[in-house]
């Protein structure tokens, strides 16, 4: 694939992050709102603020024509945050559900690459819908099985940090590490693990998955465009 293919695809997979049913340009909006409020009064006035600011995205998603069960599923996340910290009376549990998250995607990412099943090429399936026993070639998963591992260090460390942050009650930093592992650390790991994964399914030699749904032999073409 060239280099001015591969950035287009990098360029249309990440506009998904940002302009879709699922984007993360605003998940760390409302941990933001909870931390400030509830640094200058409580945990109750924190609670509703980061609702407000929750359903205030929810509603601009929904008039721009996105999905509302993603975007009512956000005000459910955020709720439930909120409870926690109000049923605790502690500001870090609001965090609580995320570190519980990553350390979810790092035991799950583990787990898959055990299988044999990376979580990568789920990912990549769930998005593209290619034939999933392209996925499983053996000269083609092992390349979605190291884009996993990177993944699953990402994972860990994100849950590893934010869990010391936890036990020692350090909220603000809670925020701060929740905005910094969000888009401005996931959107290079995702360019960085994307041109690598590409490059190394290509030194595979495997075959495109038109290719593979025609039973074609070797030699491949190979070149698949995207990941």
């Amino acid at each position: 694939m060239s280099e001015h293919h591969l950035r287009d695809d990098i360029r249309d997979d990440l506009r998904g992050l940002f302009v879709g049913d699922r984007t993360i340009g605003d998940s760390f909006l409302a941990p933001v709102v909870f931390v400030v409020i509830n640094a200058r009064s409580s945990l109750g006035p924190a609670a509703v603020g980061a609702l407000l600011i929750g359903s205030a995205v929810a509603l601009w998603r929904i008039r721009k024509g996105q999905q509302p069960a993603y975007a009512f599923g956000g005000i459910i996340a955020i709720g439930f945050a909120a409870a926690l910290a109000l049923r605790s009376g502690r500001a870090e549990s609001y965090f609580l559900p995320g570190i519980v998250g990553a350390g979810a995607g790092a035991v799950g990412g583990l787990a898959s690459v055990i299988a044999g099943r990376p979580l990568a090429a789920w990912s990549s399936w769930l998005y593209r819908r290619w034939p999933l026993d392209w996925y499983w070639r053996p000269d083609v998963r092992p390349a979605y099985t190291t884009v996993t591992w990177v993944w699953i260090a990402f994972f860990a460390t994100r849950a590893g940090v934010q869990s010391v942050l936890f036990a020692r009650e350090q909220p603000e930093l809670l925020a701060a590490a929740k905005v910094i592992t969000s888009w401005p650390l996931i959107i290079p790991l995702l360019i960085a693990t994307y041109v690598y994964g590409n490059r190394k399914l290509h030194k595979l030699g495997g075959p495109n998955v038109t290719e593979h749904l025609a039973g074609a032999l070797p030699p491949y073409e190979g070149r698949q465009r995207g990941f």
